[in-house]
């Protein structure tokens, strides 16, 4: 897409929130919910985060695009689809996003214009590029620690660079990379990797989130591991705000899993 049609979509009412639902391994239980920006354009149709995200980064448009994404959470979290149900929202943020201090006082304005508690947010660090300074995303993390807000490291794999120096940051939850989970028993590698990395989430407080849970046998794999909580097909695809009260109605009645 051209920048100017990035541009007019951020202007437009042509982003949407989506909603994904994280449920705990324990009991099955809806924990959270992670924002995913889709985008409805005319001609094209709803086009999911890699058709449009890349390229709104790469235009210097990811602040724009992460501040409307964390409005539209906001609101929808006080509407009455979401109000009563303690399920937690995560929201996105690119490295360049949360390591700029604009960004980060903006969004605290916003919860606070909301009333959200910031314990009901987690930041989802995504992996748009790799981690260079350490220094400046720990003092980005410990600012939100600081005033309640949960962080995330998302799409944790292998490939992920520094992992162990990223473990030692004030982050309070590890997801798991959908490859990595399709792929563990049939590469004794990743298997290794997974234990290993679940291990040492354990030792510094994090909870594992599987990404890309798709099947009965892979909610059990997961669980078997040591994973304390799942996302995917199976739990649930990404729907809009109003979809959730009966997603949490089926779910709770006949959760998908034996």
């Amino acid at each position: 897409m051209h920048v100017d049609d990035l541009r007019d979509a951020l202007a437009g009412a042509m982003i949407e929130t989506h909603y994904q639902p994280i449920v705990a391994m324990a009991d099955g239980m809806p924990v959270a919910l992670e924002a995913l920006a889709r985008l409805k354009h005319p001609k094209l149709g709803i086009l999911s985060p890699g058709h449009f995200v890349p390229q709104m980064e790469d235009a210097g448009l990811a602040a724009a695009l992460t501040e409307l994404v964390s409005h539209q959470a906001f609101t929808d979290m006080n509407s009455a689809h979401l109000l009563g149900h303690g399920l937690r929202v995560a929201i996105n943020f690119p490295l360049d996003v949360i390591l700029a201090t604009e960004a980060l006082t903006r969004l605290e304005e916003q919860r606070l214009a909301a009333g959200i508690a910031a314990d009901a947010i987690i930041i989802e660090l995504t992996e748009s590029r790799p981690v260079e300074d350490l220094v400046t995303l720990r003092h980005s993390l410990e600012w939100l620690r600081a005033r309640g807000y949960r962080i995330a490291i998302d799409d944790v794999g292998p490939a992920v660079p520094m992992l162990s120096s990223l473990l030692e940051l004030p982050f309070t939850c590890l997801k798991l990379d959908m490859a990595l989970v399709l792929r563990v028993e049939t590469d004794p590698a990743t298997a290794c990797f997974l234990r290993q990395t679940v291990r040492q989430a354990a030792a510094h407080g994090l909870t594992v989130v599987a990404e890309g849970v798709e099947t009965p046998a892979l909610w059990h794999r997961m669980k078997n591991k040591g994973v304390a909580a799942a996302q995917g097909f199976l739990i649930g695809r990404p729907m809009r705000v109003e979809q959730i009260p009966a997603w949490l109605e089926s779910w709770k009645a006949s959760p998908a899993i034996v």
